[in-house]
């Protein structure tokens, strides 16, 4: 059954093994490139409805499918429930023959987080891993070590250490704060595929994106980090009312198809 449209894009819902979520198909789309979306919101908020608009930018942008699963939420659910759906949306799309070379993981946010969490768990479970992973304002440490949680204090309008701190609470216990999974950042990053990640020079998260470029790219990963200048958390959300933002969102998408073109 065909979806409501948002724009050039069709919005279908699909239930990935019992875990709600939609496929967003633009009108100009190779169906040989797929993009698994992980949605930001803290770990407690946000949903298909919220980045029904990103989602659909982003696929148009890349030419792709984009499957955004509703994946479970703190308090509720807290770790590792949504990390246990990520897994299971990636599995869902191997059972239904689309090639790991046709995935690209990607997430902004604690979707961000999420997904470089999912990209560690496959490899722990010796899955193949996607083609390559696409970073938004990615949240990796959950303890909130960053000295840019200080230096951006006042600068980034939507976030502060403080929010942060309580919304990790709600997710995990503090005592795992630093377990890889949770904090991707302190991950063993080795044999990970090629990443892009967008960051903001006003976050307060941007020490998470330059702590973890630099680490994966010690551990030999393909990484491409761009920080985009005076732009505050995951800025891509404005794209109907920002030029900054659509110029994120074109470049997200030429990247992904140099990586298809590869």
């Amino acid at each position: 059954m065909e979806g409501n449209r948002n724009g050039g894009t069709r919005i279908s819902p699909v239930s990935i093994d019992h875990v709600p979520g939609a496929w967003i198909t633009p009108d100009k789309v190779n169906f040989d490139r797929v993009i698994l979306y992980l949605h930001g919101g803290g770990f407690m908020g946000g949903s298909i409805n919220t980045h029904k608009d990103l989602g659909a930018r982003i696929a148009t942008a890349a030419g792709a499918r984009l499957l955004m699963p509703e994946y479970r939420l703190a308090p509720e659910h807290p770790f590792p429930c949504g990390l246990k759906d990520a897994v299971t949306a990636c599995k869902w799309l191997l059972d239904r023959h689309v090639s790991p070379e046709q995935i690209v993981v990607a997430g902004d946010s604690a979707g961000g987080g999420l997904a470089t969490s999912l990209l560690l768990k496959l490899k722990k479970n010796n899955a193949p891993l996607p083609k390559a992973g696409v970073l938004i304002s990615p949240w990796v440490d959950l303890a909130c070590t960053g000295n840019s949680h200080h230096l951006n204090l006042g600068k980034d309008a939507m976030l502060n250490k403080e929010m942060l701190v309580s919304t990790a609470a709600q997710y995990v216990d503090k005592t795992r704060l630093n377990h890889p999974l949770v904090s991707p950042v302190h991950g063993d990053l080795s044999g990970l595929c090629p990443l892009l990640i967008h960051v903001g020079s006003r976050e307060v998260l941007l020490d998470d994106s330059i702590t973890l470029a630099a680490r994966a790219k010690e551990a030999g990963v393909e990484v491409t980090l761009e920080v985009w200048e005076e732009m505050f958390h995951v800025w891509h959300y404005f794209a109907p009312h920002l030029g900054q933002a659509r110029d994120a969102i074109d470049s997200i998408g030429q990247w992904i198809s140099a990586r298809f073109k590869a």
